[in-house]
């Protein structure tokens, strides 16, 4: 899963850091932050979504993509407009949209976070 959404994802304008577990994601991300998270919900030992609820603690803000073969939509609402799911399997273009929708999100609410502080 991990290496055909890696090459999903691939464009020059991206570098994918695909990892084998949350664990080695989690300590990647201390190591050297990313711009954006996407996991799977059933991960080996720490879930997908344990490993966003960690990241978060780190980054609150950080654009994240739970992929399940189910809909997390009713489990995500309380985690606020930086935290998404989609559905297994996906398309490249629905996550290639659901990224540019994700990163726009987290852009405006920055901004507004921005002028409410001025």
């Amino acid at each position: 899963m991990r290496e055909v959404t890696a090459e999903l994802l691939a464009q020059e304008q991206r570098q994918i850091v695909a990892c084998a577990d949350a664990e080695q994601a989690l300590k990647q991300f201390r190591e050297n932050p990313f711009d954006l998270l996407i996991t799977d919900v059933s991960l080996p030992v720490m879930s997908g979504i344990d490993l966003a609820r960690s990241i978060l603690t780190i980054k609150p803000h950080l654009p994240i993509i739970i992929a399940s073969g189910y809909s997390l939509d009713f489990a995500l609402e309380n985690w606020g407009g930086n935290v998404r799911a989609i559905i297994k399997p996906f398309e490249g273009r629905e996550i290639d949209a659901l990224i540019s929708e994700l990163i726009a999100a987290v852009a405006l609410a920055a901004a507004g976070n921005t002028q409410a502080g001025s």
